[in-house]
């Protein structure tokens, strides 16, 4: 199975980062973070309606949404800003309107990282991706409590919980047909 996990954080060596790579350790996969690759926001041109391929020439373009095609499941992480993902992590998630119908039956995992509140709202925004495009989300997402580098592997509970929902993609990995 071919995980691909998503860091919508701008931060190097973020919490976000810790709790995907922990899971990553778990099931395998590749990494990515939305900061090190070029993604523009969506112009909402509609051009992709008609010719099926994005107007934007940037890495989401080039890169990004051919590997997100070949991938079985996608685990979208994101530190929590003002209630929601990261305008890195949205910015990701509405360029992926020109590949509707093409993520259908995907495996999703959410993960996000705020400070006590907000988490619920960005994990409803993720799960909401999900289902717009027609994937499974494996649970009802991973909440981690943390501010400054490094606070998340101090909360445990955030921490098993990113582990379990690791091998929950390998179990819906074994049982979904390929």
């Amino acid at each position: 199975m071919k995980a691909l996990y998503i860091s919508g954080s701008p931060r190097k060596g973020s919490n976000t980062d810790y709790l995907l790579e922990r899971m990553m350790s778990i099931s395998g996969g590749q990494f990515v973070k939305l900061a090190d690759y070029q993604v523009e926001p969506c112009r909402s041109c509609w051009a992709c309606l008609r010719r099926d391929t994005c107007t934007v020439d940037d890495d989401m373009s080039k890169i990004l949404i051919p590997t997100l095609l070949d991938a079985d499941a996608m685990i979208l992480g994101s530190p929590v800003y003002f209630n929601n993902v990261s305008a890195q992590l949205k910015a990701f998630m509405d360029r992926t309107w020109v590949i509707r119908a093409k993520l259908k039956n995907k495996i999703g995992g959410a993960v996000v990282v705020g400070r006590r509140y907000g988490a619920e709202s960005a994990i409803t925004a993720i799960n909401a991706f999900f289902l717009k495009h027609e994937m499974l989300p494996a649970n009802r997402g991973v909440s981690g409590i943390a501010f400054a580098s490094g606070d998340v592997e101090e909360d445990r509970e955030a921490v098993a919980a990113a582990e379990r929902l690791a091998e929950r993609i390998l179990e819906l990995g074994d049982i979904l047909p390929t």
